[in-house]
This record gives C-alpha cells, structure tokens and sequence, in this order.
C-alpha cells in the first residue's frame, strides 16, 4: 500500500532484511553490555551473575533504563546518574562495536543468503528467503561465527586492561567448533589446500570437515605461540577452526606487521587487541577475494 506518507519507493525496501540486521545490531549491543561486565568484573574475581549491573565508582545499581546498550550512556551523558562521577566511553564503544560486528554477520550470513560461506552454493538469490524457509544451517552459522568473533574481542579486552586469560579457555570452545565441524559440513571451514598440491591419499574425503577445523586450530596454535599477548594466542586457534588455515596464516601475518609498525610508532601491542576479531570479521565477509588473492600472489611464487 503506498501513498504521500508511504512512497513506493520505501514500500519496495527488504523491511524484513532490515529488521534482521536491526534486531542482529541490538542483540550484538546486549552482548557487548555482557562483554563489559566480564571485562569488568572477571579480573577482581567478582560473579558474573550474583549481582546487577552498577555504577563501577560509587556500587549504586543502573536503573534499567540507563542499562539500554549505548543510548543509556548518551541518556545520561556518560555520567552516573547518583555520584555524577565520568563512565568511561570505552563502555558504549564495545557495545556499539559489538552491535556492528553481529549485524555485519548478519548481513553477508543471514539476508546474503550463506553465498559467501565455504560450505554453501551460491545459486540463490540474496534476501532472508533460505532462512524462511527452513535451512537452519544457515541460523547454525551465524550463531557460531558470532559466538567465537565476541569471544575473541572478550579476550582482547581482558588482555587489554592487563588481565591475562589462561591458555585453556580455548579447550572447551575448541572442542565444541570442530564437533559442530564434524556434525554439520557446512560449518567446516575450505579444505587445507588445493588437491593438485597435496599427496594423493593423505585427506580423508568424505565428511571431512572436522579435519580441516583441527587442521585450522593446529595452526592456529602454532601461530598463536609467536605472540605474546594472550588475546591473540587463543584467538588465533579459535579462529583457524571456524576459518580455515589459510585465514589464520593471513591474520597472523598482518597482526606481526600492525605490532611491529605500531611498536615502531611507541605503541603498547595491547592497544591492537581489536585488531584480530575485527579482521575475523571482514574475512568471514570476504573469504573468496581473501583466498584469490592468495592464489594470485603464490603463482608469482617459482616453481620447485
């Protein structure tokens, strides 16, 4: 229906695709307010669940108006409602940066349609039509793919504020990424490499999605141990168990380069903690000009 208030050309819109990365943006927000209190109350040895949120100066609980992601900091102009002492911006950027992150996976996953998943075709069109109707692989991934990439920022930030995370927080996760490899294909991340260049017999074939998550987290680790910052040695095998080898390589490669270039300009490694989830992000969305890039580049390689 369309008319003066109501032009054809906003009744044409995918409101229903808008309203999936809506939702997908707020629920990020929300799980970057959780992210905030883990980051908060994680490294004093505080519960994450005795208690409600509260202003981190004088204990005075939030009311739950001024709990709402981001447009509670602004409704209270980044101060605390009781003592009026500063909450600092870094509490609105997470969330906001979280609610960003979650509704850019939904929107190349979801309303794209899984085109630029490894373990999906390409021949439909893009829009929510395959999640209506019942291709829940699609749901599986975006929800496993949002999980690990605000696991990795959760780290990022621990380390960040000078809390280190033990080496095995990664087990559990990396147990459960590479079962739901084994069990469901489609989540596994490509194969390690072309077939033209690998000894014939040595993959497994068939449901072989498993091998090349545990392919991806062993590399992952081995990278992992290069660095000294904990957000990025158990971020990196988490990583290469949902993406593959070749994208934790990559990764692993560019954060070196950012550490060092910004170790040259006087900065903290901690402050590229960011770095790594964020680059996650853009390769789920990306994989394929990522991967042809890398083609391109090892065909300048000599011949052995």
């Amino acid at each position: 229906m369309t008319g003066p208030l109501f032009p054809v050309q906003i009744a044409c819109w995918p409101w229903a695709e808008v309203a999936v990365v809506l939702c997908a943006a707020a629920w990020g927000g929300i799980l970057g307010s959780f992210i905030n209190v883990v980051v908060h109350r994680v490294p004093r040895g505080e519960s994450l669940v005795a208690a409600g949120s509260r202003c981190p100066s004088c204990g005075t609980p939030i009311r739950p108006g001024d709990n709402i992601p981001v447009i509670g900091w602004l409704r209270l102009r980044g101060r605390c409602r009781s003592c009026g002492l500063s909450i600092p911006a870094h509490y609105p950027l997470v969330e906001a940066g979280c609610g960003l992150v979650v509704a850019g996976l939904a929107a190349t996953e979801l309303i794209g349609g899984g085109r630029w998943l490894p373990g999906f075709d390409g021949g439909f069109p893009a829009g929510i039509d395959k999640l209506l109707r019942g291709d829940w692989r699609l749901l599986l991934a975006f929800v496993l793919h949002a999980a690990v990439v605000l696991m990795v920022i959760t780290w990022g930030l621990l380390d960040r504020g000078g809390w280190q995370p033990p080496d095995r927080q990664v087990v559990i996760p990396l147990a459960l990424t590479i079962g739901l490899a084994a069990a469901v294909p489609a989540l596994a991340p490509p194969p390690p490499a072309p077939a033209s260049l690998l000894p014939t017999g040595w993959w497994p074939g068939g449901n072989s999605g498993w091998a090349a998550a545990a392919i991806g987290a062993a590399t992952g680790w081995l990278l992992g141990r290069l660095f000294s910052t904990a957000g990025i040695r158990l971020g990196l095998p988490l990583l290469g168990s949902v993406l593959g080898w070749q994208a934790v390589t990559i990764m692993a490669v560019v954060s070196a380069v950012a550490i060092r270039t910004a170790a040259w300009f006087g900065q903290q490694p901690r402050t590229l903690q960011l770095f790594l989830p964020a680059a996650a992000t853009v390769w789920i969305a990306f994989w394929r000009e990522w991967l042809a890039v890398g083609s391109v580049l090892a065909s300048w390689l000599p011949a052995a």
